[in-house]
Parts: C-alpha cells; structure tokens; sequence
C-alpha cells in the first residue's frame, strides 16, 4: 500500500510538472555569454561566433554549468548579424541549451554595409558548411569550444534559421545528418526545399514560423506551402500580424508591446520544439498542439502533424 501512494504521489507530481510547464518563459538556469572566433582552414573561412549557455552564474565569459546540454546552431538572414536573436538565443540558454551563433561571411551585415562582393557559393554552398562545422567544433578539444566539449550532449544539434537563414538551416540539415531538429523562422523556403528533406528518406523534425504581416518573405507562398510538403512530424505557427524583423530584437514597424508579443509566441513554440525533438522531453508534446496555441489568444494558430 506505501508503494502504491508513493508511486501515485510521484505520478501525480509528474503530471503536475508537466502542466505548468512554461516555455514562454526563461528557464531555471543563469545564462553566460562568450564570443569565440573559428577558423576552417580548409574553407579559408572565419566565423566569429556568440555562444549562450547555462552558465554558474549570469554574466559575460563566467564558466559553464556543468551537465549535459544539446547544442542548437542559429542562422541569421541576409545582411543580418550573430547577436539578432537574443531574446530567443537567451531564453534557450536559460532551458539548458548551448547555442552558437555565427556572422557568416560576406552575407553579415557590416560585410554588407562594406559592399563585399557575394557570390552564389556565400548565399547557399558556404553558411550550411559553417553550421556543419561549429557542430563539429563543439566536439573538438582543439577548438576555441574546448570547454564547452564535456558538457555538449549529443553529436546531434538543432538548428534555427531566420529569412535567408531559414534556407540556410534547411540545406544544412539536408547536407548534415547530425542536424535533425530545425526551426524556419519566414525562411526563403519553398516546396522545392521540403522535397529535397523527404527524398533523404530519414525524418527531420521541421518546426515553421511565419507571420501574416510579412511583406518580405510572404507566408503564402514560402513557410506555408514549404510546410504543406513536409513528411512529419512537422508543425506551422502563424502569427497574426506578426512582421518580418519582428522575430529579431527590432522591427520598427512594431510597437514595443507587439514586438516583445511576436518575441514571446515565437520562444514558446521554438523552446517547446526543440525540447520535444532534440532533447526528446516528451512533456514538452502539449505545448505543441492546437489547443495550445487557442488558449495563448486568438492572434496565433498553430497546425500539427506530430507523426
């Protein structure tokens, strides 16, 4: 009979974590941040990189907590730049997740605000080999992420992209069997890209963002029919008016209040899916699932194809 009050009380309080979990909101854990620099010689490439982590304790370059954290690559669009996503990079630091990300090349924008020359090879041969290779960088006790390399867990990592970076996660996963878990924020994607994920034969969990008041990348004909030619599990979020920079840390066209709105959906849905399909925290499927999305208002929907 103890056993059995015991074993209620423990399932009870499971049940309970598992309901009030919040991914809208930070997580337990002090975020640390550090810029590191990576050079692939064999590419003649150099990325200067911000990491976020769970850190001891929050600050700049304070030592990482110790544990086992997944690892999530960030892609910024096209004349972006590494830190445009702190409300997001943050906040998943702050849930136990290691996420790096770079200023790629030529497509960065103090590179563009240089008027650097680009080429085909800098817009979607190169940034998917960066991403491919900070990966394997965390895994490299030789790399300026040494200290990172006992606490990264997993040779597989996420991946998030934004606009041109949306594209940029999805050929790097597509190249990149390690890259299971991507995140498409009003990614430059089309139905031509969801054939080449299925034609791999092996499932990639696909997580799409996109906003009805995007006018650079519409989500008519890019996130939603990109979506609409996925194999599952896949999900689509869409944010009533929700902009193209609105999921950067500006959009200027946003109010502060509608800003930091679009901000807070978007971690909700990316922090719950990476927790589900990169860490696999299966208290994590409630958040992703229609009846969620309606109890969060009626200015997001969200569409899931779970398997």
């Amino acid at each position: 009979m103890r056993r059995l009050v015991l074993l209620a009380t423990v399932v009870a309080a499971s049940l309970a974590a598992a309901a009030t979990v919040d991914p809208s909101a930070l997580g337990p854990s002090p975020v640390g941040v550090t810029t590191r620099t990576f050079v692939d010689a064999s590419r003649g490439r150099t990325l200067v990189t911000e990491v976020w982590y769970p850190a001891r304790a929050a600050g700049r370059d304070v030592p990482v907590r110790r544990g086992h954290h997944p690892l999530v690559l960030l892609a910024h669009g096209y004349c972006g730049f590494r830190t445009n996503y702190e409300y997001l990079a943050g906040a998943l630091a702050s849930w136990g997740f290691v996420v790096a990300a770079p200023d790629f090349p030529v497509i960065n924008k103090t590179d563009c605000d240089a008027g650097v020359p680009e080429t085909a090879d800098d817009l979607f041969t190169d940034p998917p080999a960066d991403l491919s290779f900070l990966r394997t960088a965390f895994h490299d006790a030789a790399s300026p992420a040494r200290d990172f390399v006992r606490v990264v867990h997993g040779r597989r990592a996420g991946l998030i992209g934004h606009s041109l970076g949306g594209l940029i996660v999805v050929n790097a996963s597509i190249a990149d069997p390690e890259l299971t878990a991507v995140v498409v924020l009003a990614g430059v994607v089309q139905p031509r890209d969801a054939q080449r994920l299925v034609a791999l034969g092996s499932r990639r969990a696909v997580l799409v963002v996109v906003g009805t008041a995007d006018t650079t990348v519409p989500a008519g004909p890019y996130g939603e029919l990109f979506f609409a030619g996925l194999d599952p599990p896949a999900y689509l979020v869409t944010i009533a008016n929700g902009t193209h920079s609105g999921f950067t840390d500006m959009d200027r066209l946003l109010t502060p209040e509608a800003l930091a709105r679009q901000e807070t959906l978007t971690r909700r849905y990316a922090v719950a899916f990476l927790e589900r399909h990169l860490v696999q925290a299966r208290r994590f499927r409630r958040v992703l699932t229609p009846a969620d999305a309606a109890a969060q208002g009626t200015d997001v929907t969200l569409v899931a194809r779970p398997r």
